[in-house]
């Protein structure tokens, strides 16, 4: 992989489809109860459950991250939060998912420790590859990185079910 100024790591299609399928299916619940209920207060609070979690599976929920010498944005669907380097005090992991766990895997996605306050990354781990590169350009930034554990050597990479725009260019 070319030592690029910026590297995408993208959530795992799995990831991406619970969390957005599992908004979805508490917000169609929700509006079954009150369409059949009325005014009723649990149907009601199903169905304000069922928005608030699909609000902010829509603006929250990282479909990619964007790593640059200056910071990360995290891509949601209808949002881009970009976080500075300053304000990051380390990068950690997340625990791997329950189908993660069923294979065996004992890492999770990339997580931001800003102050007291967690922002999910990836939900997915990365490949060794984009893990050094990632490394390359935290190179110099005070976030402690180095304690994160490096991915097996049998993870392919984050872009490899994307479309073409995402596949880094070759070495030259």
């Amino acid at each position: 992989m070319a030592d690029a100024e910026q590297i995408t790591i993208h959530s795992s299609w799995k990831g991406i489809i619970t969390s957005y399928g599992g908004a979805a299916l508490i917000l169609l619940g929700g509006s079954i109860a009150v369409s059949a209920n009325g005014g009723r207060l649990l149907p009601i609070l199903i169905l304000l459950g069922g928005m608030i979690l699909t609000a902010g599976v829509l603006f929250d929920y990282p479909l990619a991250a964007t790593f640059d010498r200056d910071g990360v944005v995290r891509r949601a669907l209808f949002r881009r939060h970009r976080i500075e380097w300053e304000r990051v005090d380390q990068l950690t992991r997340t625990r791997p998912s329950i189908f993660a766990m069923r294979r065996q895997v004992v890492q999770g996605g990339l997580t931001a420790a800003v102050g007291k306050r967690r922002y999910l990354l990836t939900d997915a781990v990365e490949s060794l590859d984009e893990h050094e590169a990632l490394a390359r350009l935290l190179d110099g930034h005070e976030i402690a990185f180095d304690g994160l554990l490096r991915p097996p050597d049998d993870v392919p990479p984050s872009w490899l079910y994307r479309r073409q725009k995402w596949r880094p260019e070759p070495d030259a």
